[in-house]
């Protein structure tokens, strides 16, 4: 039912395993750290913009004193995109 194996043969298949389990642990690092990296360049372009038309947006607005209006709602274009920071 069971084919004997080796101590040598084991030994062998035990190693390749464990380089196998390295060489996959360091592309899951790898790929970590460059997701981890797009992620923070896009959120820090994404707060570039949102000082930059909060900058502008006083400046080039023409407020009309005699017509009420409520003040501005801030919109995100995504919801809870702010957790955690």
């Amino acid at each position: 039912m069971f084919g004997l194996i080796t101590r040598r043969q084991l030994e062998k298949i035990l190693d390749e395993r464990d380089q196998h389990q390295k060489r996959a642990l360091e592309e899951m690092a790898f790929e970590w750290a460059r997701w981890f990296d797009k992620f923070r360049s896009l959120y820090a372009m994404l707060l570039k913009r949102e000082k930059k038309s909060s900058e502008d947006a006083p400046s080039s607005t023409i407020v009309d004193e005699s017509v009420p209006h409520d003040p501005p709602q801030r919109h995100f274009p995504f919801p809870n995109s702010r957790r955690g920071f």
